[in-house]
């Protein structure tokens, strides 16, 4: 399955994950509206020693209120917030394969995934210009490729996050470091490592993938904010290493590095309710 435009798109917007600080009151919303361009390089799945590099407009849609938002970080529903802890719902995608991936070869293509669940949030340190959060997201995982939907289990991502503003004049700068464990169910790992026997071959051997340690990942990201003018970029590192499908046929590459930039023009920015 080829990524259209619009889907990479998608992942441009996605990708350039930055926390905002505002703490906002229960009537207190607003809306930004934009459009930008973005490039990232970024492995065709964890392990894959294969990459794209894509330059693709996006749109820059922010909204914020105490009980949703959507960013750059996805979609999240606040069910629960306090100066120590909050619990949400996040929604995120992970993008097909095709048969572009050589490893993958006569082998069936890799559909779409949905990924929702809570996240339970406990910030160690939450000030103005700074916040260190211990975050533990646990996302339930389908699979589709819009004629059918299927359920692949489960994955949960433990980490800390550390977050920091600060401000010149107009000029706004936010940070981002964060570190994550991956864990994986059997039928969430076995999509992505599974070789069955019918898809073996002399340089792929068959390969049953099972439950547990899917790796671990560190970020650093920042975007810069002037006026209408808004910049991100972002350095992550992932590595299967110790996985426990890391002999999967499949692992070709034990550490992934994804980067990326983007750049965007708010065009509008509207205050919502009382």
């Amino acid at each position: 399955m080829k990524l259209t435009t619009p889907r990479i798109a998608l992942i441009a917007t996605l990708t350039y994950s930055l926390s905002l600080f505002a703490e906002l009151d229960d009537q207190q919303e607003y809306i930004e509206i934009g459009a930008g361009l973005s490039t990232v390089r970024v492995p065709h799945y964890a392990g894959s020693d294969e990459y794209r590099t894509l330059a693709v407009p996006f749109p820059y849609i922010v909204y914020e209120s105490r009980k949703v938002s959507l960013n750059r970080d996805g979609l999240r529903r606040h069910l629960f917030y306090s100066d120590t802890w909050d619990v949400d719902l996040s929604f995120a995608v992970r993008f097909p394969v095709g048969d572009e991936n050589q490893a993958r070869e006569n082998m069936p293509e890799l559909d779409w995934v949905g990924l929702g669940g809570p996240s339970i949030n406990y910030k160690l340190i939450n000030d103005d210009d700074q916040r260190l959060t211990f975050v533990f997201p646990i996302h339930g995982a389908i699979v589709t490729d819009f004629s059918y939907v299927d359920s692949i289990g489960w994955e949960a991502a433990p980490g800390i996050k550390w977050e920091t503003l600060w401000e010149n004049e107009d000029v706004r700068w936010r940070t981002l470091m964060s570190a994550n464990m991956y864990y994986g169910s059997e039928d969430f790992n076995a999509y992505y490592y599974t070789v069955a026997p019918e898809f073996a071959n002399a340089q792929r051997t068959a390969y049953q993938a099972t439950a547990g340690r899917a790796g671990y990942q560190a970020t650093f990201g920042m975007t810069r904010r002037e006026g209408n003018f808004w910049f991100g970029a972002f350095a992550r590192y992932r590595s299967v290493n110790n996985a426990v499908f890391e002999d999967s046929p499949l692992v070709t590459a034990q550490d992934n590095i994804y980067v990326g930039l983007a750049f965007a023009y708010i065009l509008s920015r509207e205050q919502l309710g009382d």
